[in-house]
């Protein structure tokens, strides 16, 4: 496992660098504000993304953590989760992305209702339309929807998420999407940020890497990027707010409508996040029973009652974000050591005897037919019903850090990050009630 997920301190300095680049972001802020950034011309919003995104997202915590844990960047990117994913599940992060399009339209709109209704008037700039060239598209791509889903992920679901994986699961998702509601200033953007927020850092979670939620950040901002191209040149999708505003349309019929694909969205979410982990769960699996039991070929027959050891082993020491396969073979290894006799190992096959000890032994045998198969074993009717609350501890398992409480010195610059963008929130909400 690497350095940085062991160090105790990595809480700690994990809340730190955020409060830094939160700093930093709150000055380029108030820079952009006072027009101090008005040299760039046309360019100022790309000059305003480029300091944001590379500069503090990127740059910032990278050189904060290379000085910090004295490690090559390769070994911290690997450390954020920057792992390989299978095409299943870059395949539902797609999807995925096109469900948090739709989540972020039906909790943005609920929550602009709200705040208004408190008497929050929104900024808009009005002015007639015009076409955008080919290369100022590709310009927005690269700036609202290429970079925040590369930087803002190494962030928040990379550096942030490493820090957290000293709390629980469920703490982690929180406060990481929290913090990502809190970084956009801005009252308009904070509740869905935050609800995109959490589904993110759960994404990340359960597939054990960054790149899902990278291609979901894509997905959602290269839609909007589209979509706002499109409407200003008359292309396909260009009429996509028209259509889902369905202003010809009864207003109770409008209702029903809303309900049933708010309800659609929301099972369809619920259905990747489930599908992604079994994925997840089976390559896990699938690679724990060649790398500790020695299986080469998993599709081949295995005997049940060792197949059923295998599964007790994993789930009971493989299911925590932490697992280290190295780590669990050392601890069976010292294990195994103080249960065998030395009297009765002889010198030549020691070794051997060791090794082959310390796993469940797995016979491998052909069925009638011939055919290379997994004989999966039979569940009970009734094993198969989880409720809500074992189905979120099956997605996001509990760990030794479940019951762990911070102390106020790890927890300082958190509270400080989250007073600093509550703050700055907040005013923008008062603004908007003048």
């Amino acid at each position: 496992m690497e350095e940085l997920q062991k160090n105790e301190n990595r809480l700690f300095w994990g809340n730190l660098c955020y409060f830094i680049i939160l700093t930093l972001f709150v000055i380029l802020r108030i820079f952009s504000t006072l027009g101090w950034l008005n040299f760039a011309g046309d360019y100022t919003d790309a000059l305003f993304t480029f300091f944001t995104q590379i500069l503090i997202l990127f740059a910032v915590p990278l050189f904060f953590y290379t000085v910090i844990y004295k490690q090559k960047p390769k070994q911290i990117f690997k450390a954020f989760g920057y792992k390989k994913i299978s095409p299943k599940i870059a395949l539902c992060s797609i999807g995925m992305g096109f469900v948090a399009f739709f989540i972020i339209i039906f909790v943005s709109t609920f929550f602009s209702i709200f705040i208004q209704m408190l008497g929050y008037e929104p900024y808009v700039v009005y002015g007639e339309s015009t076409k955008t060239s080919f290369w100022t598209f590709l310009l927005s791509m690269l700036t609202v929807a290429v970079m925040p889903a590369m930087f803002e992920e190494f962030s928040h679901r990379g550096m942030l998420l490493s820090g957290f994986s000293k709390i629980s699961s469920m703490k982690a998702v929180v406060l990481s999407g929290l913090l990502f509601g809190l970084m956009h200033l801005n009252i308009n953007q904070f509740f869905y940020a935050f609800v995109v927020g959490m589904l993110l850092a759960t994404v990340a979670l359960i597939t054990r890497s960054i790149w899902p939620s990278v291609i979901i950040h894509f997905i959602n901002n290269g839609l909007n990027t589209y979509i706002d191209y499109a409407s200003t040149n008359g292309l396909f999708g260009g009429n996509f707010s028209e259509i889902i505003s369905l202003s010809n349309v009864n207003i109770l019929l409008r209702f029903f409508i809303y309900i049933f694909v708010v309800c659609l969205v929301v099972y369809a979410c619920i259905w990747l996040l489930i599908k992604m982990f079994t994925i997840t769960k089976k390559e896990q699996f699938y690679k724990f029973t060649k790398e500790f039991a020695g299986i080469k070929d998993p599709n081949q027959m295995m005997d049940i009652d060792n197949v059923k050891e295998l599964l007790t082993i994993y789930l009971s020491e493989g299911k925590s974000i932490d697992y280290d396969l190295k780590q669990l073979n050392d601890k069976k290894s010292i294990e195994n050591t103080e249960k065998i006799n030395e009297s009765s190992v002889q010198t030549v096959d020691k070794q051997e005897q060791l090794v082959a000890s310390q796993v469940p032994q797995v016979v491998m045998r052909k069925s009638v037919d011939d055919s290379n198969t997994l004989q999966e074993p039979k569940i009970d009717a009734k094993a198969r019903k989880l409720t809500l609350t074992q189905l979120m501890e099956t997605i996001l398992p509990k760990s030794e850090y479940d019951k762990y409480k911070p102390t106020f010195k790890e927890n300082f610059f958190l509270y400080c990050s989250i007073f600093l963008g509550s703050v700055i929130t907040i005013m923008t909400f008062i603004w908007g009630l003048f």
